[in-house]
């Protein structure tokens, strides 16, 4: 049988006493090294960021959830100096993350819509995910500006739907998302007609192409066999594409036409081992921040937005690793505090990163 123990804060108190001259001078006492200015420690810094930025909770829900289990008075002020305070502890290990996916072989990207300002305009949240580390941006725009300043430069294979803000990322190293072409395939064939046709044509390919890459991804069937398989078929997917693209159907000819266009990004995952065909990973990263978007209706400012990139970034790359979030906050809080080196997000760290003045 598993319970709680009543879990009660402690403190500290520290007097700084003060002695004045007969000229008028005080003299007066200093805090150690390490020891916050405000009333919280880094436990409950890390709590707090941990119950605004990851569970949901808004600001005048924290200090209730505080009083009730630990018994401790906050205000709505304290709370979001806590929210700061975590952001700017987490700022030079989220800029450690930012450069590492940069370098990483194989990634995936995606976004989602989010709001941010007192009108809460449009804005969006971006999010790339390599093997052991994920990191999000918020960016006003959806656009190729927006997507190189997460990516930085086209290094490695990126895995992505066919939006045109990765467009300039080179086609061998890209790999579209067979998921979102399944659907463009399914709105082919309601169309009806010759889109039918040749929709029902493509459709039978996919199936067959991911029929072989689960067994490939199983351990059933070799990769060298795989690729043997995978020639013919794309023959014969890219023929159909080809009648798609002289149809009538404008939207039918345009889709298929895109698709051959770009047909080296259909086929990346079968020249390249540790790619996969779908951006599944990216899309799974995206639906928490979903949710806290539906709750929190965005952020309000630009320090919000920074906070919101921190901690989802620390939350989804410790969960990635089996990584204690909560100790990892803290660690950062206190480092930030001792103006020591920050806490490292990277699998296996060979250095910490140095804090940013």
């Amino acid at each position: 049988m598993f319970d709680l123990p009543k879990v009660e804060p402690f403190f500290d108190e520290y007097q700084l006493h003060a002695i004045g001259c007969r000229c008028g001078h005080v003299t007066r006492g200093k805090l150690p090294v390490g020891v916050p200015a405000g009333c919280f420690g880094p436990g409950i810094v890390a709590v707090v960021a941990l119950l605004i930025g990851v569970f949901r909770l808004s600001k005048r829900m924290v200090p209730d959830l505080m009083a009730d289990l630990f018994g401790l008075r906050m205000s709505v002020g304290a709370v979001i100096g806590c929210q700061l305070l975590a952001s700017e502890a987490l700022a030079a290990t989220v800029e450690e993350a930012k450069a590492h996916v940069v370098e990483q072989p194989v990634k995936h990207a995606d976004e989602t819509g989010w709001h941010e300002g007192p009108q809460r305009s449009r804005a969006w949240l971006w999010t790339v995910v390599t093997k052991s580390v994920v990191v999000f941006m918020v960016h006003a725009r959806r656009n190729t500006e927006a997507a190189q300043a997460l990516l930085v430069r086209s290094a490695g294979v990126l895995i992505t739907d066919r939006h045109g803000a990765y467009g300039w990322w080179p086609d061998r190293m890209r790999q579209f998302c067979w998921a979102h072409i399944r659907r463009d395939v399914q709105a082919i064939i309601e169309r009806g007609g010759v889109s039918a046709a040749v929709g029902k044509t493509l459709l039978d390919e996919i199936g067959r192409m991911f029929h072989w890459w689960h067994r490939l991804r199983d351990g059933t069937l070799s990769r060298r066999s795989f690729q043997v398989y995978m020639r013919s078929l794309r023959a014969r997917f890219e023929s159909a594409l080809k009648l798609g693209a002289a149809c009538d159907h404008p939207k039918t000819s345009k889709t298929c036409a895109n698709l051959l266009k770009h047909a080296d990004a259909l086929w990346t995952f079968v020249r390249v081992s540790g790619v996969e065909p779908t951006n599944n990973p990216a899309e799974q990263a995206v639906r928490h921040p979903v949710l806290i978007r539906k709750v929190s209706y965005g952020t309000h400012s630009d320090a919000g937005s920074r906070f919101v990139e921190r901690i989802l970034t620390v939350h989804a790359t410790l969960r990635r690793q089996q990584r204690d979030i909560v100790g990892f906050l803290r660690d950062a809080c206190v480092a930030k505090l001792q103006a020591r080196q920050a806490p490292s997000l990277l699998p296996t760290p060979p250095l910490s990163v140095p804090l940013a003045a």
